[in-house]
């Protein structure tokens, strides 16, 4: 994400706005209330993607809805096929509440309240080194793009 960009994510799981505040910093926001943390650049691939993570170690945020904590990361993820992509989709799908858009922007957004914990992702897909214009399933218009009003 680029400072100043916001995006909000319809999920099964409801709805989360991500702040960049920064190039590292986030705001998270759900269920009314926003929590704050600076991720990490990877410096080795994690499944394939380089990007950035919070993995959130101990009690980090005051206490919202039961959660203390959130496991962040952020990045991208690259195929050479969209078979590729989907399948990678369909599992993270079913792993996560998960919803992405038709250029191949991704969001998972879960609680674990016996872990006092949310799990946020960002991903962009790219396949072929390109964004894709279609992707199986997608939902459009249950991601947002938008600028912070302070930038």
């Amino acid at each position: 994400m680029q400072p100043g960009m916001r995006i909000t994510a319809e999920t099964r799981m409801g709805i989360m706005t991500i702040t960049a505040d920064s190039e590292l910093k986030r705001t998270y926001t759900w269920e009314g209330a926003s929590r704050s943390a600076t991720l990490e650049p990877r410096t080795e691939r994690w499944y394939g993607s380089l990007g950035a993570y919070n993995p959130g170690m101990g009690d980090m945020w005051v206490e919202h809805n039961g959660i203390t904590r959130g496991v962040l990361q952020e990045g991208q993820q690259h195929f050479k096929s969209e078979q590729e992509a989907t399948e990678w989709l369909q599992n993270q799908c079913a792993g996560y509440a998960t919803v992405y858009r038709d250029d191949g922007l991704v969001v998972s957004f879960d609680k674990f309240p016996e872990r006092s914990q949310i799990n946020v992702e960002v991903w962009q897909i790219f396949i072929n080194g390109a964004k894709p214009h279609k992707l199986q399933a997608s939902k459009n218009n249950n991601i947002k793009i938008t600028k912070a009003n302070n930038q």
